[in-house]
């Protein structure tokens, strides 16, 4: 796996070095140049991602975890233009998915739903799949498989998102999607060939070992990852998990790395935030968001560029 700079001290010089790390082609770099002078652009769809919300029945409403969920829940709501919609990509719940987190979990949410906002939740491996269906009894999986995964299809103008299941074991760190919902994406994959595909699942892959601050990722990485490879309407795919940020690329797929929205994951360099994702014709622009005002990463923006598709 391609790790892939992150961390600059002004926006030029972010873009100069994306383009370095090869995530700007030449072709692409006139277009995000102009995209660094014009960031009101309002083409594409924007998306909102929260993850690792980690809330538990006990946290009282001046707790950390609570409290961050409700400043980025208030910050979405204030927004001019609000997204299109938001996706908490898993580990809603604080260690082992109890009934109790959810109905912590629910009404701080809700002013979302409220507002008209659409709102999509993965599971991660601290939540409960089977308290998941008791506490969203709403929630419709877009898979029908034996084994049951909570599955969502996003069609925005420009992307297709996959929104995955990858909760092996509550609350064991490492994740899998399994056999049948491996089948079941790529048939997904190849049933809309002419629309760029992302994929958006709690954990990260393993393509050269995790990060040592967080091991246990996606144990069925190897049985997926090429398959994917050889789909190149793939073109990324979103993780969080680790608690941290950063990018990274294997293959022509970038790999996104979510910053926690609630936990910290290594105190020396990390804080906790959410993401907006906003998906254009030809790629991805990034922005992060930290509760932090003064953290390096408030404010960061990076731009990804798809890779080519082969004509045949």
């Amino acid at each position: 796996m391609m790790p892939i700079p992150k961390r600059t001290a002004s926006t030029r010089r972010h873009f100069l070095q994306t383009a370095a790390a090869g995530l700007v082609t030449g072709v692409h770099l006139a277009a995000a140049e102009r995209s660094l002078a014009s960031t009101a652009d309002a083409t594409g769809e924007v998306v909102a991602i929260l993850n690792d919300t980690h809330i538990g029945e006990e946290h009282g409403p001046n707790h950390a975890h609570p409290a961050n969920l409700q400043a980025a829940v208030a910050w979405l709501l204030a927004l001019p233009q609000r997204p299109a919609l938001v996706i908490i990509n898993g580990d809603l719940a604080f260690k082992v998915g109890k009934p109790g987190d959810y109905r912590k979990f629910i009404p701080l949410i809700a002013p979302l739903r409220e507002a008209g906002l659409t709102v999509h939740l993965t599971l991660g491996n601290h939540d409960n799949r089977e308290e998941f269906i008791r506490a969203f009894p709403g929630e419709r999986s877009a898979s029908r498989l034996k084994e049951h995964r909570h599955n969502t299809i996003v069609e925005l103008a420009h992307v297709r998102l996959l929104l995955l299941d990858s909760l092996k074991d509550t609350p064991a760190a490492p994740g899998r999607l399994g056999a049948e919902q491996i089948a079941w994406l790529l048939q997904e994959v190849d049933a809309r060939p002419e629309k760029p595909v992302v994929l958006v699942a709690h954990h990260n892959p393993t393509l050269g070992g995790d990060p040592v601050h967080y091991p246990g990722g996606l144990e069925d990485t190897a049985a997926v990852w090429p398959e994917l490879v050889k789909r190149p309407k793939v073109k990324a795919y979103l993780h969080g998990h680790i608690h941290d940020w950063n990018l990274a690329m294997h293959s022509g797929i970038h790999i996104v790395n979510t910053l926690a929205t609630s936990v910290v994951g290594n105190k020396a360099v990390s804080t906790t935030g959410w993401t907006m994702a906003r998906f254009r014709p030809t790629g991805l622009e990034l922005t992060i968001h930290t509760h932090a005002p003064g953290h390096p990463w408030s404010a960061e923006r990076k731009w990804l560029f798809w890779r080519q598709t082969k004509k045949a």
